[in-house]
């Protein structure tokens, strides 16, 4: 898989929200190209960049994120969180289907996420923290999804065709938004001493879906400065929005 680093000055504390509403325009980048007709998957690296922040929040004995392992424990843990949007840039769509369906070439991938009540892809985007080195400083997590048009992202493309959990995919053109106040769209940093990091996501991290000539990156970077443990930063109390 490819790979690209984005600069990012020191992410401490939150970035103001409004940017939330507010679609990038990355297509400059990243244009639709003949790819045999087959999907191409890049993530949005203004998004990723813009939204970073860290936050501590609580968490419960019975919560589903220590069901799902995208925290440590509970009581209070400290999570660098981001939004990831997953772009198709290839002229293929992404035909994902009904994952309930025992003859679907990927049902195999899916699993019922009792919690959120529909079906995730296993293990589509990994999600790490890395010593400037590039060895691992904390365990990351395999974010599970469930991909639909939620952005788009080029006019070379028709309307969107993929928007519920149940019938899924990712049309050309379209990116699939994942943001921050989602549950799992973190790194659960806690107790990690303070200093500077690289975020390293990738998309299609266990190469399921065929990206054809693979022209754009999987794999974004970008650095981080983590503050002390022992330093207050903003305090989410806000209700979590269990992933789609």
């Amino acid at each position: 898989m490819n790979r690209i680093a984005w600069r990012a000055v020191a992410l401490v504390l939150a970035v103001p929200g409004a940017a939330l509403a507010q679609r990038t325009d990355v297509s400059r980048d990243f244009p639709i190209y003949p790819n045999g007709g087959k999907p191409d998957f890049t993530v949005d690296p203004q998004r990723f960049v813009a939204q970073m922040e860290i936050v501590d929040r609580l968490f419960e004995a019975g919560d589903c994120e220590l069901e799902e392992g995208t925290v440590g424990g509970t009581g209070y843990r400290r999570l660098l969180r981001f939004d990831t949007v997953i772009i198709n840039s290839g002229d293929g769509d992404l035909v994902v289907g009904d994952p309930s369906d025992p003859n679907n070439p990927y049902h195999d991938n899916f699993f019922f996420a009792a919690c959120h009540g529909h079906y995730h892809n296993q293990g589509f985007a990994d999600y790490k923290l890395l010593n400037l080195d590039g060895s691992v400083a904390t365990p990351g997590h395999k974010q599970a999804f469930c991909l639909e048009d939620n952005l788009r992202y080029s006019n070379d493309t028709g309307k969107r065709q993929f928007v519920t959990c149940s019938y899924q995919g990712l049309s050309s053109g379209y990116g699939d938004w994942y943001y921050k106040q989602l549950s799992g769209q973190w790194i659960d940093i806690t107790g990690i001493p303070e200093g500077d990091y690289i975020v390293e996501v990738t998309v299609n991290a266990i190469d399921l879906f065929d990206e054809g000539e693979n022209r754009y990156p999987n794999t974004i970077t970008t650095p981080v400065h983590v503050p002390s443990p022992r330093k207050k930063v903003q305090v989410d109390d806000s209700p979590l929005l269990q992933a789609k």
